[in-house]
């Protein structure tokens, strides 16, 4: 797979993700900028309400003065005290009016100049008012008097209107800017939801992709697995026949073979005056080739045993498992004169014959590579560690490691990753015997037990061979590797 393949469904879900987050944020600027129109809306009309509240006062005002006006000029006339009725209740309404004319004025510099102008004249108007209404009509000063009210009166009303249209050109100014908000809120949001419509869109088409993708994904992955379902069958047919293989081979290759080294074994007994020294040279090559062959399909079956092995886990005490093959050696040992040191083995979870197969072969390659004039040593120690300290284990894990050193040949690090591979062998076999199977069979052992095995080397400084295996079997199906292979890395 390559890695535009690779990163395609990764681009195209942050794509869809972007999409949509794109929209999310365009409804979210669009409910925003229409409440924030709709706040615009309600400001301009308190402005607008202002603007009628104080016009609206203004007339009051000056219709108030007119009353004044109009029942002092009455009563001057007659002198009925009648007249004075519309008078008394104007000059008691006049003071509330100025108040709320004051309060809605406030902060407005324009027009809180022209307010105050206006109390002054109001002020002044009904100073000239009352004192009008000491002067009788034929008096001489009442001509005077009155040119003089309907002077402040004229300038009154006047004012008046100078202030009630500079309301009104206010008012008509914050129309005009509340119709262009208005108008541009519609566009701005007109837009917005455009481009919604348009993200949703390509989402949803970017989302049918994705889905369609998905889907065709799933085909192939449908089709591997009915692929992979034939191979395992054909799996399972090949794992028969290799079981009817070992069996022959187990039986009928073991037969001729005994017969072979028995009468090579006879001839060489009955006959042996007879024969010349490469007649016996002969002989003895026969015998040896047919029990090394014989002990190559035994470690050939184990090998393929516990690939195969469906027994289950039990407790095994590994002190127990050392302890007999060590007794089983006991002879060889004492020809051997090896230094043994055995320390506290622990007890794990495993397959005992598997166990059997694995140390059996770890000591007795401890003690076939041995250096000439040289004590031979077996170490054999254990101790409690994490899964962490080695790859391809469980962290958090309680493991045994477990370590087989010898002061033998040893070997180059480099090599490390042949040794634990199938009839791979670092020297002749005419040097050391064997068939090159043993450490194969050690490695497929620690596989089949979810461990670890490496070992660290030096030529004439010995091996120490090191077997991690997990206290329990707790490795779950989905734990397991799938690789044929056990974890062995080199040393370093």
């Amino acid at each position: 797979m390559n890695l535009t393949a690779q990163f395609a469904p990764r681009l195209m879900n942050r794509r869809i993700a972007l999409g949509f987050i794109s929209a999310m944020v365009l409804i979210a600027s669009g409910f925003a900028i229409s409440f924030y129109s709709y706040n615009q809306y309600s400001e301009d009309t308190g402005r607008i309400r202002h603007t009628y509240e104080v016009t609206g006062t203004l007339e009051r005002i000056l219709s108030l003065v007119k009353d004044v006006e109009t029942g002092s000029r009455g009563y001057v006339i007659t002198r009925d005290s009648t007249y004075l009725e519309p008078y008394h209740k104007a000059l008691k309404l006049l003071p509330d009016e100025i108040t709320r004319l004051r309060t809605l004025t406030t902060g407005k510099r324009a027009q809180v100049k022209h307010r105050n102008l206006l109390e002054k004249l109001v002020k002044d108007k009904l100073a000239v008012t009352k004192a009008r209404l000491g002067v009788r009509l034929y008096d001489e000063n009442n001509l005077s008097v009155g040119a003089q009210a309907k002077r402040r009166m004229d300038v009154l009303r006047e004012h008046v209107a100078m202030m009630i249209e500079t309301e009104n050109a206010m008012m008509d100014s914050q129309n005009r800017q509340a119709a262009r908000s208005f108008r541009n809120s519609i566009i701005i949001i007109f837009a917005l939801s455009l481009l919604t419509f348009m993200s949703l869109a390509v989402s949803h088409r970017l989302l049918e992709l994705e889905l369609t993708r998905r889907q065709k994904t799933l085909d192939q992955l449908r089709a591997y697995e009915d692929q992979l379902k034939g191979q395992i069958r054909q799996l399972e047919t090949s794992n028969e026949e290799l079981e009817r293989f070992a069996f022959v081979a187990s039986h009928d290759l073991q037969e001729p073979l005994r017969k072979i080294q028995s009468f090579a074994d006879l001839i060489t007994d009955r006959y042996s005056s007879l024969f010349d020294e490469d007649s016996m040279l002969f002989m003895g090559k026969i015998s040896g080739s047919a029990r090394r062959m014989s002990k190559l399909i035994k470690d050939l079956l184990n090998f393929s045993r516990i690939s195969n092995h469906q027994e289950s886990f039990r407790t095994v005490e590994l002190n127990a498992i050392v302890r007999r093959i060590l007794d089983d050696q006991e002879l060889r040992l004492k020809g051997m004169d090896v230094q043994l040191e055995v320390g506290d083995l622990p007890v794990v979870q495993a397959v005992a014959s598997q166990m059997d197969h694995l140390f059996n072969n770890l000591i007795s390659n401890a003690l076939k590579f041995t250096r000439s004039g040289v004590q031979p040593l077996l170490r054999i120690q254990s101790r409690l560690v994490n899964g962490e300290a080695y790859a391809g284990l469980h962290p958090n894990r309680p493991y045994f490691e477990i370590t087989i050193t010898d002061n033998g040949i040893g070997f180059d690090e480099k090599y490390l990753d042949h040794i634990f591979k199938v009839f791979q062998r670092l020297h002749g076999k005419t040097a050391f015997e064997g068939t090159g199977i043993g450490l194969a069979i050690c490695k497929r052992v620690v596989m089949s037990h979810h461990g670890h095995i490496t070992a660290y080397s030096r030529p004439n400084e010995g091996t120490t061979f090191v077997v991690v295996l997990p206290e329990n079997q707790f490795i779950q199906p989905y734990d397991r590797s799938t690789s044929t292979e056990a974890y062995s890395y080199p040393a370093g």
